[in-house]
């Protein structure tokens, strides 16, 4: 008999690893909590490495993959579903809503607060309805619905109310450096909790009794991914492009869960959430006068037109997309090919509409107009961005100047610029010069 393999598990992990029942790296923070935005107990009992923050990190765990600049290996092949293809700790099922897989990362433990929690609530409460409320939008009809609508919800939907506390718990933690601390463990503890009860309830199929509350409560989650450098006490994102990526994922499931009641939205108190982000297609008429008054470069319809052209050159491969056997005719004896070129088109077309929604709202564009833009990106395309294929940046880094538009928000600030940066070291050098514009508008350089 052979000598005995030593055992190699160990129970050092951190508790939140525990808690999802994920392998824990041990690193500090270890990189399951730094890729989902999760405050890891290892940085709270104060055990750091000096020589490797979470952004650096980030870059070592980047894909290795350079490819050189317009062939066809520039895009190799990554089948949806495929997590080792990109770096992913756990498979990724296709059909799964980018909102219900952040849902099921997030941790179930639900840490006590050592205050008095009535009084803490009372006052996250307050600020709320006087101060956070009016940050979240710009029309005023659009702010009832943050300042009373939602609220009301609140009142019988405990889960919405732990909702409402955890982004007015992050608001505080922005604007009062000295209770930081104290107002993103409350955010921690209100998020988990909400999360916990909506994660039951939505395993349920949305009802007419239920909807419009839990249409409140996936945007507050939509909201609460946009301010992960807050809830993690840091300066920049962690991992900009990941973490994108994860903020587009949400919002897409929001669209997947809420798809069959967003034709009645508009019917609602809550209409004014959608009618301030999103106008009709008739409305769309171009006109000189609001090109004057936006905020987007004058020069964007141009440089959309030649991004059409990109895509149009753009080396995109065929892969044969698996059929059965039993299911091929003697007229199809050969797997479909499949066309990557197809989800690029759409998310440029969508672009374009996003674009023409920034220009007509001039100086006052709301941030659910820029998110808009995630409604229209697909599965593998999202999956691109984060194993950083040329293409997918490069559509990425023109999207950081719609974004650059809402660079005033508490909760986006200095996104624009961080998300930009990350591009310019990810992407294959002989794309970089498909950045030049982005910088320029970004970074006025």
């Amino acid at each position: 008999m052979g000598p005995r393999r030593s055992h190699r598990k160990s129970r050092n992990g951190c508790p939140q690893c525990k808690a999802r029942r994920l392998k824990c790296d041990e690193q500090y923070p270890c990189t399951n909590c730094t890729k989902h935005a999760i405050q890891c107990s290892y940085v709270e009992r104060g055990i750091s490495n000096p020589a490797e923050t979470p952004y650096a990190r980030s870059e070592s765990l980047a894909p290795s993959y350079m490819p050189s600049p317009l062939n066809v290996e520039s895009y190799p092949a990554t089948p949806a579903g495929n997590s080792r293809a990109l770096g992913h700790d756990q498979p990724k099922s296709e059909s799964r809503s980018g909102l219900l897989q952040f849902l099921s990362d997030s941790p179930d433990e639900i840490q006590a607060l050592n205050t008095d929690d009535w009084a803490s609530d009372l006052e996250l409460m307050h600020h709320y309805s006087t101060v956070t409320c009016n940050t979240l939008t710009i029309r005023e009809d659009s702010r009832h619905v943050w300042r009373v609508v939602v609220p009301v919800e609140g009142y019988s939907n405990k889960y919405l109310m732990h909702g409402i506390l955890a982004i007015s718990a992050l608001h505080r933690a922005y604007l009062f450096p000295t209770q930081k601390e104290k107002n993103i463990k409350a955010s921690a503890y209100h998020q988990a909790a909400a999360l916990k009860e909506f994660r039951e309830l939505i395993s349920s199929p949305i009802d007419p009794s239920n909807w419009q509350p839990v249409f409140c409560f996936a945007s507050m989650i939509t909201l609460y991914v946009c301010a992960t450098r807050i809830r993690l006490g840091e300066d920049r994102w962690p991992a900009p492009i990941s973490n994108m990526v994860e903020l587009f994922s949400a919002v897409k499931g929001l669209q997947t869960i809420m798809e069959p009641w967003l034709p009645s939205l508009r019917r609602t108190q809550l209409a004014p959430i959608v009618n301030c982000v999103w106008i009709e297609d008739e409305i769309l008429i171009p006109s000189p006068a609001t090109m004057q008054q936006s905020l987007l470069p004058p020069d964007i319809q141009v440089r959309i037109s030649q991004l059409h052209q990109f895509i149009d050159d753009y080396p995109f491969p065929y892969t044969q997309q698996p059929q059965s056997h039993q299911n091929l005719s003697v007229s199809d004896e050969s797997p479909r090919p499949l066309d990557y070129r197809t989800d690029y088109e759409q998310s440029l077309k969508f672009f374009e509409h996003s674009t023409r929604q920034i220009e007509l709202a001039g100086p006052h564009v709301e941030t659910g107009m820029v998110l808009m833009w995630a409604y229209s990106l697909s599965k593998q395309f999202r999956d691109d961005m984060e194993a950083c294929h040329p293409a997918a940046l490069v559509l990425l880094g023109h999207w950081c100047v719609l974004l650059h538009t809402v660079k005033d928000s508490w909760l986006l600030k200095g996104t624009s610029l961080q998300l930009l940066e990350e591009i310019e070291i990810k992407i294959n050098p002989g794309f970089k010069e498909w950045l030049v514009w982005p910088r320029r508008w970004v970074c006025g350089k």
